[in-house]
């Protein structure tokens, strides 16, 4: 009993959630545990997409490769985050490789159970939609920061990109980076040279805090959007 609560509450904060409780409850069933070990690819970009995961316990980053050897990682992924949505939908390749950087627990639903549920609930197709389009409207804005000129509002962009949803405007937030600051450079297209200038500028007008590896402060979440919009 105490395994399925988790599994249904895991899922409450995933696209599912929409489902409503006894839907998400029989949706809950069809998945399946999987312990992956530190350092254990669970697929690779290119890969057939054919499952979708729920993290259930551990660390683990999604990643791409650039030659000639070299990884760039994307967005680290913690307990309630999920990876394998898309081609779940669409039943395309993975976009991104998935390794664990601690050992790690995966709830995994395989696609054709997916595709039974999808059949059966048109309400649910609906809100997969909502949540499509929330998704592509984030790409969207992606695109609008590498179009912005200067490491300076790329540098504030990525930072913002940090912060929690529905973090109050009026108090100021700490965000740690979940990867190395040069990492941080080529997600942004900015060289590393160019975004440690950057970040040194936002220090000295004020609008973030070092705090130590990887961890900034920001006073004025406002301040810090403006000059993302390069005002």
């Amino acid at each position: 009993m105490v395994e399925a609560e988790r599994r249904f509450e895991l899922l409450r904060a995933t696209p599912f959630g929409e489902l409503g409780e006894g839907p998400l409850a029989a949706l809950s069933d069809l998945f399946v545990r999987r312990r992956v070990a530190k350092g254990a690819v669970v697929f690779l970009e290119g890969d057939a997409g054919d499952r979708f995961f729920l993290v259930a316990a551990g660390k683990l980053k999604a990643f791409r490769h650039t030659p000639p050897a070299h990884d760039i990682t994307v967005f680290t992924l913690t307990r309630g985050d999920f990876f394998g949505f898309l081609p779940l939908v669409d039943g395309g390749p993975y976009a991104l490789s998935v390794s664990a950087l601690t050992p790690a627990e995966l709830l995994v639903l395989n696609r054709p159970d997916f595709l039974r549920l999808t059949g059966d609930n048109p309400s649910f197709c609906v809100a997969l939609l909502a949540h499509l389009a929330r998704r592509l409207r984030g790409c969207l804005d992606e695109v609008e920061m590498l179009g912005r000129q200067g490491a300076v509002a790329r540098a504030a962009h990525g930072l913002l990109s940090l912060v929690p949803p529905r973090t109050s405007q009026g108090v100021p937030v700490e965000v740690t980076l979940p990867f190395s600051q040069v990492e941080l450079a080529q997600a942004l297209h900015v060289t590393p040279e160019n975004l440690s200038r950057a970040l040194a500028r936002l220090r000295r007008d004020g609008l973030v805090e070092h705090l130590g590896p990887r961890r900034f402060r920001i006073p004025n979440l406002e301040a810090l959007r403006h000059a993302a919009n390069g005002d």
